[in-house]
């Protein structure tokens, strides 16, 4: 048996172009996506066994084999041939059903712990085929780093060049959004011509401070998720000062781009009022951690 200690951060949108359906029911997307510092933290035992077990503290409903790493595990098996049992503590951080991947960086922990146990490339393409069997995010993650994703996810090319330090205030309102439902209501606004369909704009090669990465913000699903759930509001506190603000992926969750940590901490704090709501300070990652070994 080899155990893990491993995070498995969050991520943010900076650019969402949904470019159209899919034969396969997908949709092809074009998308920027940096990892940030909020990340889940795992403890993941490999035993080379049948056996997939996952536990989530706190969020039985996380439990079992519904959960992404238990479907990580065995998407491992199948694509590579090796036995995927693993034992998984989940120590939950990231927000469900927020936009910022949480299950699908937790899968992509799974993976690399599986690969790190085993002797496999992180480059090896069966990883990233069994990455894709789970999620369209989880190519991404596994990859680790800031970058452009293509097709369901599997196309991954270099990000521009970002400042060397991105500081953002993502804000978790009470409520979640599925991202069936957000991009049914995309299909439905594009089908009634009140959006128009998706087109892919080309990112500069440099993005070199904040108001560079604020003038290439987009995300699709804005307006189709203001359309079901009630997202302007909490946007509009984000925004507070003129800070730029984004839903991120299929939300709920939305962040604004500060300059400074300082300036992000100062707008925590003038919009920490209502209870009911997860705020975070938190950085841009350049690169996602590493599995650490630890004793068993």
């Amino acid at each position: 048996m080899r155990a893990y200690e491993i995070l498995a951060p969050a991520k943010v949108n900076l650019t969402l172009r949904v470019l159209g359906r899919r034969p396969d029911g997908y949709h092809d997307l074009s998308t920027l996506m940096i990892p940030i510092s909020l990340a889940d933290r795992l403890e993941i035992r490999v035993h080379g066994g049948p056996r997939v077990t996952v536990r989530t503290p706190g969020h039985p409903e996380l439990d079992g084999d519904g959960n992404l790493c238990a479907r990580a595990a065995a998407a491992f098996e199948a694509e590579l041939g090796i036995p995927g049992g693993v034992d998984v503590r989940l120590e939950k951080r990231v927000p469900v059903a927020g936009g910022l991947g949480g299950g699908s960086s937790d899968a992509a922990a799974v993976l690399k712990c599986l690969a790190a146990a085993n002797g496999v490339s992180p480059d090896d393409p069966r990883l990233i085929a069994a990455a894709l069997r789970v999620g369209s995010d989880v190519p991404f993650f596994v990859h680790g780093r800031p970058a452009v994703a293509r097709g369901r996810g599997e196309r991954l090319s270099p990000a521009p060049t970002l400042p060397d330090e991105l500081h953002l205030v993502v804000l978790r309102p009470a409520f979640g959004v599925s991202a069936g439902d957000a991009y049914r209501s995309l299909a439905a606004l594009r089908d009634a011509k009140i959006l128009p369909p998706g087109v892919d704009a080309p990112l500069p090669a440099e993005l070199p401070d904040v108001a560079a990465v604020a003038g290439v913000l987009h995300n699709d699903l804005e307006a189709a998720v203001a359309a079901i759930a009630p997202i302007r509001e909490p946007m509009d506190r984000l925004a507070a000062g003129g800070h730029p603000v984004l839903l991120s992926g299929s939300g709920s969750c939305a962040f604004a781009l500060c300059a400074s940590r300082e300036e992000a901490l100062a707008l925590e704090r003038s919009i920490r009022s209502a209870s009911d709501e997860t705020i975070h300070v938190v950085g841009a990652l350049r690169q996602a951690p590493d599995p650490r070994e630890i004793a068993v």
